[in-house]
């Protein structure tokens, strides 16, 4: 009778443990299962933010021709044109210096007619193919195609050309 009440014992114990074990191993798996959807939602939040970044940056590119330190005189005629003139005298203001803040590259770049000096100097404007405002390291840059205009004395008339607005944000991977 001793020994049928052990083997009955033995057999509970062994059901016991046979659920605790299905128990840890439930367990297990779920908290397998967990990290791994929170390492992919995390991943996915990551990139969400970097898109929205990115559409930020290209609106803010954007809306850049139409600031007033930026737009063409008579806009009238040019709502998203970019006065090259005002550009210009702008780059060498010391009263701007650190006016874009948030900026890590602001530049306007004519993209026909290229001229053969690059970095615009005022002895080569308007016969150059760059203004950079800002320039800082580590961005990522976007740009808008806009008209670039300015008065030419030759013709004694606008010009326009086609350009357009450089806009360098700090990304996510360098954000601290």
């Amino acid at each position: 009778m001793e020994i049928l009440q052990d083997v009955r014992y033995s057999k509970g114990q062994f059901k016991i443990q046979q659920m605790v074990f299905v128990l840890v191993a439930t367990l297990i798996f779920f908290g397998i299962v967990a990290v791994l959807y929170v390492s992919i939602r995390f991943g996915s939040v990551r990139q969400n933010v970097q898109d929205e970044r990115q559409e930020a940056a290209i609106a803010q590119a954007r809306k850049m021709a139409g600031t007033p330190e930026f737009i063409w005189t008579s806009w009238e005629d040019c709502a998203s044109c970019v006065d090259m003139d005002k550009v210009f005298l702008l780059k060498n203001r010391t009263s701007y210096q650190g006016f874009w803040k948030d900026v890590a590259l602001l530049k306007v770049a004519r993209v026909y007619p290229k001229y053969q000096t690059s970095e615009c100097t005022p002895v080569s404007y308007p016969r150059c193919n760059e203004i950079t405002l800002v320039e800082k390291e580590g961005f990522q840059s976007y740009e808008s195609f806009v008209s670039l205009c300015r008065y030419d004395g030759d013709i004694e008339q606008a010009r326009c050309e086609l350009g357009k607005v450089i806009v360098g944000f700090e990304g996510v991977e360098n954000a601290g």
